[in-house]
């Protein structure tokens, strides 16, 4: 069975100012932990391989992105650190005001020898520390 988990956070800062920093998604330097990413490819399609310690690398690729919408998603086929299967995630800023935005991540996977409460628990305490980077990059207090 699949969980389905969805986080969002209101920030006092320009819609523009977090898509500038999520859009490229080859970039990922505001997130803590990681030793090195290598991006294959470019645009949608592209993959990024994230290198974290000891651990395989994790395989991030790329399948949608609009920037008028400010949306974008991913799937993680390979090295995914979780005991998940079958993972894919979107991402959505929305603008509320000139200075004040809306971020949305949700998250879809198949658990795999846990339960769905503990997996969905484990995807949102990610999807909070990822949104946690986000900010203090940012500057703003999540």
């Amino acid at each position: 069975m699949m969980i389905e988990v969805h986080v969002t956070r209101q920030w006092n800062i320009p819609a523009s100012q977090v898509w500038a920093l999520v859009a490229d998604f080859g970039d990922i330097s505001w997130a803590d932990g990681i030793d090195r990413v290598e991006v294959v490819g470019e645009g949608v399609g592209m993959a990024r391989h994230i290198y974290m310690g000891d651990m395989p690398p994790i395989e991030e690729v790329l399948t949608s992105q609009n920037p008028e919408e400010m949306t974008f998603s991913y799937d993680i086929p390979r090295g995914i650190p979780m005991p998940l299967a079958d993972y894919s995630a979107n991402a959505k800023i929305t603008a509320l005001s000139p200075t004040r935005c809306q971020v949305d991540w949700y998250g879809r996977a198949r658990p795999e020898g846990m339960t769905d409460d503990d997996a969905t628990a484990m995807l949102q305490g990610t999807y909070d520390m990822l949104l946690g980077w986000i900010a203090r990059r940012l500057g703003v207090t999540d």
